[in-house]
């Protein structure tokens, strides 16, 4: 039914076609906010101890029976793996091929055997994680028949920042001599610096925080920074103002809210989301979404008391061991 072959780069002949794969299906998950994997992706290649494995995923247009049918790419899996032989999986199926197998039959005939000398299908991986985002049945559907663990859940959270549902936005009295930032580029070199600062302070873990800083390397938007009197970052908050419809409204996102350790429970962390949803407010969004661990019973008491509401979950799945938090 499939065929299916590794590659540590994508070849020039199929480049075109998985590009547009990736694409075509984060334009059409967009809304429900399912995985996606960044065109960037389909371009890297290892360096520094990390290796970058490209599975390519073949089959008969429409699945035809027929032999002299062409062939094309209908799924596409992206594999980094660290030093440490942890894999990070992303992994999307076109969306003219879903709910046909293509998924069940790619893990019947590949395995999950991760104990073997070079790791999972020789990549070296002897652990693997994949985040599933939205509530997927499919997901759901697959890893429980395989029996893949879930190890992590996240949240997405809304805000009505405008319409008979929208509260009012409270000021916060900011502790101390804190100040807060204008909105600025994400890509500024001054912010760039304010955001390296917060992430090295900040209570997480390594994959976590590579993980963040690789999104926020390739991603866009604004940064609102938070200081304190001798003009040290102690928090940020990354917002991204464009609009994009969801249910029904226009809708933007607050991408990311990180403080440094030594000032977690302040109050600093309210005031920049409190901030980060004004901005979107004037930009035009009548919803702010955002998502949050939600073991982190400071966020979720700050998001309730901000007037958020849970719309999503989301689930890590894992195989084989692995020592460190999931890093969302």
């Amino acid at each position: 039914m499939i065929s299916y072959q590794w590659f540590p780069e994508v070849e020039p002949a199929d480049r075109d076609e998985v590009l547009n794969l990736v694409t075509t299906s984060a334009e059409y998950d967009a809304e429900a906010g399912f995985s996606w994997i960044s065109p960037a992706d389909v371009s890297a290649v290892g360096a520094g101890g990390t290796r970058i494995s490209h599975l390519v995923i073949k089959a008969r247009r429409d699945l035809s029976a027929r032999e002299d049918a062409p062939l094309v790419i209908v799924g596409y899996l992206h594999l980094r793996v660290d030093g440490d032989g942890l894999g990070t999986v992303r992994f999307v199926v076109h969306p003219d091929y879903r709910s046909r197998g293509i998924a069940t039959t790619l893990v019947e005939e590949v395995g999950l055997r991760t104990d073997a000398e070079e790791g999972w299908e020789g990549s070296g991986a002897k652990a693997l994680r994949c985040w599933a985002y939205g509530t997927h049945p499919a997901s759901e559907r697959l890893t429980r028949r395989f029996g893949i663990d879930t190890v992590a859940r996240q949240w997405t959270l809304f805000r009505h920042l405008s319409g008979p549902f929208a509260g009012p936005i409270e000021p916060v009295v900011l502790p101390g001599d804190v100040t807060l930032a204008e909105a600025a580029p994400l890509d500024d070199p001054e912010s760039s610096r304010a955001i390296g600062d917060v992430l090295l302070g900040a209570a997480m873990g390594n994959g976590h925080r590579e993980r963040l800083a690789d999104e926020i390397r390739a991603g866009s938007g604004s940064v609102i920074v938070a200081r304190d009197g001798s003009g040290r970052s102690i928090g940020f908050v990354w917002v991204k103002p464009d609009l994009a419809s969801h249910l029904g409204l226009a809708a933007a996102s607050i991408r990311a809210l990180v403080t440094t350790e030594e000032v977690r429970g302040s109050g600093i962390g309210t005031a920049l989301t409190t901030r980060a949803l004004e901005v979107l407010g004037e930009a035009g969004a009548q919803l702010a979404l955002m998502r949050i661990d939600p073991k982190d019973a400071g966020a979720v008491r700050m998001c309730r008391l901000l007037g958020f509401e849970q719309e999503d979950e989301h689930s890590c799945y894992q195989v084989g061991e692995w020592a460190t938090e999931p890093g969302f």
